[in-house]
């Protein structure tokens, strides 16, 4: 049974039947087992062998992860939901500073997984690669997540999870244990045993979302995304609800796993097994990953558009952009729909050149009875990946420009869903007769 889009799965067979419940929690942060402390690898990026492990390209999104896959898409959870008006990368991720992004359009649900794919107005800088063969299980991965510190010990075998107020964005390593298929979910599931020294981690609160890499040749590729972890234990000789708590264990043999709506289970004290029916399997803490190579195929038709776009030089964008519209052979200073906008106007603002109801102009301008001058300029959201430039330009002979350098900005504000930014500027000139002001719109000729 399946209570809710807001939870993971933990599963179990009893007496051949399979039965699903919500015992396994949504992951939250990762928890390691021997690292130098119990925020080890905090905003840092993998060094080494390790370099170039899929941190670079995780997102935050919501209060978790998301993973940056072409030049205008990200993947996540499903179960994280979908109103989110915009994601960031911190400057831990990318090295250089925050940035903002902002979703476009309804996000698309893979199959039944609880993969989901987000696209953006903006233009990312770089992906992850898609792992697309299906030979994970037993290799090496990185896993990235929004980790909280580990609590008390439990038994000498395991910790309790920690306060969500240590929460912060970290990276791991394990060892893909095996698969198993839920509800037309294909998961790939490791282990919290002690295969790979201080920097074996589990997922916990907050995981959700983050991406698990495997090293495909030379190239690290997103392999998995995080979906649930085990955690719910008690160690009450009668377990229920109210003497249960969650944790991450190496050894969680005598303890017992379950719900009370569910059932409880005794984890057996010894033995060990890699099938999830078998008891014996949750001895660890197990994480579990929706695989991506199962669904490889579907993803790739979704962003490929959007990686040849990206190679393409930017008269070439500007060219699909019209035939988008239903335009061709049309150039930068053409008005198709005769709305008194150009066609490069309109490719600035992001309007459509084709429908002369929806078209809007680029600037605004307001002379104030204080003697200042106001404008207001629109702007896509994409003016990199678009490779225009804007330069606010007057003269008082309509014969000699020079840029305006006295400018001071009012505001700057993003309009999310449609995808561009509206700024406000004033100036006070210095001298007094005409003045005429134009905006020079620049593209880029090169990617």
């Amino acid at each position: 049974m399946r209570q809710g889009s807001e939870s993971g799965l933990f599963y179990h067979i009893v007496r051949g039947m399979l039965f699903l419940a919500v015992l396994g929690l949504p992951a939250s942060g990762l928890v390691f087992r021997d690292g130098l402390s119990p925020a080890a690898n905090t905003r840092t990026a993998p060094t080494g062998d390790y370099a170039g492990s899929g941190w670079q390209h995780q997102l935050r999104y919501l209060t978790s992860h998301a993973t940056i896959i072409s030049p205008k898409h990200f993947i996540t959870a499903t179960h994280l939901g979908a109103n989110q008006e915009q994601v960031t990368q911190q400057a831990f991720f990318n090295g250089v500073g925050l940035k903002t992004f902002a979703i476009k359009g309804t996000p698309l649900r893979i199959g039944d997984s609880d993969l989901r794919v987000f696209e953006i107005w903006e233009t990312f800088d770089s992906y992850a690669l898609l792992y697309t063969k299906s030979d994970e299980v037993g290799k090496e991965m990185v896993v990235h997540g929004r980790g909280i510190d580990r609590e008390e010990e439990v038994l000498g075998r395991g910790w309790k999870w920690g306060a969500y107020t240590t929460q912060k964005s970290r990276w791991g390593r394990n060892e893909v244990g095996g698969s198993v298929e839920i509800e037309g979910n294909e998961l790939l599931h490791f282990d919290f045993s002690d295969v790979l020294g201080e920097d074996e981690a589990i997922v916990s609160p907050r995981d959700s979302g983050g991406g698990w890499f495997i090293k495909d040749g030379s190239i690290w590729k997103l392999a998995a995304v995080t979906f649930s972890v085990d955690a719910s234990y008690s160690s009450s000789a009668i377990p229920s609800n109210q003497n249960s708590f969650n944790g991450a264990f190496y050894d969680a043999g005598g303890l017992h796993i379950g719900s009370d709506d569910s059932g409880w289970n005794l984890i057996p004290m010894g033995g060990e097994s890699v099938n999830p029916s078998d008891m014996r399997f949750y001895r660890q803490t197990n994480g579990y990953g929706s695989r991506i190579s199962d669904c490889a195929e579907e993803i790739q038709a979704l962003i490929d558009p959007a990686i040849e776009w990206k190679d393409l030089s930017p008269a070439e964008k500007f060219n699909n952009w019209l035939e988008e519209s239903g335009i061709s052979l049309s150039g930068f200073s053409d008005d198709p729909d005769n709305d008194g906008f150009s066609n490069l106007e309109e490719y600035l603002v992001g309007s459509n050149p084709s429908d002369a109801s929806k078209g809007t102009g680029p600037m605004t301008i307001d002379y104030l009875p204080d003697g200042s001058h106001s404008f207001v300029l629109v702007e896509s959201l994409d003016l990199e990946g678009r490779h225009l430039t804007t330069v606010l330009e007057s003269s008082a002979d309509l014969n000699n420009w020079a840029p305006v350098g006295d400018l001071t900005q009012i505001s700057s504000v993003r309009d999310n869903p449609a995808g561009v930014q509206t700024r406000s500027l004033t100036r006070t000139p210095e001298q007094n007769g005409s003045l005429f002001y134009r905006l020079r719109i620049t593209m880029g000729a090169l990617n």
